[in-house]
């Protein structure tokens, strides 16, 4: 079981990256794509520097399959992409793990790593999120099947492709708050720091802005600082809420964004007067 996790893992270098390239857009043999590969590792010293090792303080850098990727060819010959993830957010999890344990702060990192790969263009597997967290598969599907029994459907790969995109942890956060529920109370259901909660929470009262203002779906993510994938949904989030029931939280979140945004308006050129 862990030697076919390992294999898994393996199959998503860079080396396995440049050999699907090979073999895919240059239709080399796989017998000669590995030759080549290695021939050029050799003769540019590659053995001497691993850019997989190149991270930000809490990131790190990892191939994973393309979300693009369809389900049937052998994991090696699948499109792959770089993508960065935030393992580790430093003081902020070290919050989550005095007031969850492992447990939690486990929830949270899955979820983050998870909806970061997908806003790069790839879908983590569960073998991923095991080897990125130190932890065996089991663990991850068990946290995984915690989140889902709470209403969170965490995209990992074979999720993604059997049913689609669902909602992210930061739109279930959001829509807690729209329905009137307390920081303390929302941090307490979803394992999540208040600073945590209160940055999507501004990120979704800057959406709202921008649809007000009639601005297009890249232009709102530009001034919110978020993913088109996020503002899409977050744009789908405020449809569903925008009615008489949720008027009060709605108008709220529009008067403190406005300030805000405003001055994200003039430094990203973007007109939305």
């Amino acid at each position: 079981m862990e030697n076919a996790v390992q294999e898994r893992i393996q199959a998503k270098t860079r080396d396995s990256q440049l050999f699907e390239i090979f073999v895919n857009n240059f239709e080399f043999s796989p017998k000669t794509a590995e030759a080549a590969i290695h021939t050029v590792k050799e003769i540019y010293e590659l053995h001497r520097f691993d850019p997989d090792h190149i991270r930000e303080t809490g990131q790190i850098i990892r191939q994973v399959v393309s979300i693009k990727a369809k389900h049937g060819p052998r994991l090696r010959e699948l499109p792959k992409v770089t993508v960065k993830l935030t393992a580790d957010t430093g003081a902020e999890d070290q919050g989550v793990f005095r007031k969850h344990g492992a447990t939690g702060l486990r929830e949270v990192q899955i979820c983050r790593m998870a909806e970061e790969a997908l806003d790069q263009g790839g879908v983590l597997t569960q073998e991923d999120l095991a080897d990125i967290l130190q932890v065996d598969v089991r663990t991850v599907r068990r946290t995984i099947r915690q989140l889902q029994e709470r209403g969170v459907r965490v995209q990992t790969r074979g999720l993604y492709h059997d049913i689609g995109p669902s909602i992210s942890h930061k739109a279930w956060i959001v829509g807690l708050h729209l329905e009137y529920k307390t920081y303390s109370e929302i941090a307490r259901t979803t394992r999540h720091s208040t600073a945590s909660i209160k940055r999507y929470i501004m990120d979704f009262a800057r959406v709202i802005l921008c649809i007000q203002k009639g601005l297009s779906l890249t232009e709102t993510a530009h001034i919110a600082g978020i993913s088109e994938r996020l503002a899409r949904e977050y744009t789908g989030l405020y449809l569903r809420y925008n009615g008489p029931e949720y008027a009060e939280r709605i108008q709220d979140l529009v008067v403190k964004a406005g300030p805000e945004t405003a001055g994200e308006e003039q430094k990203g050129g973007l007109a939305i007067s």
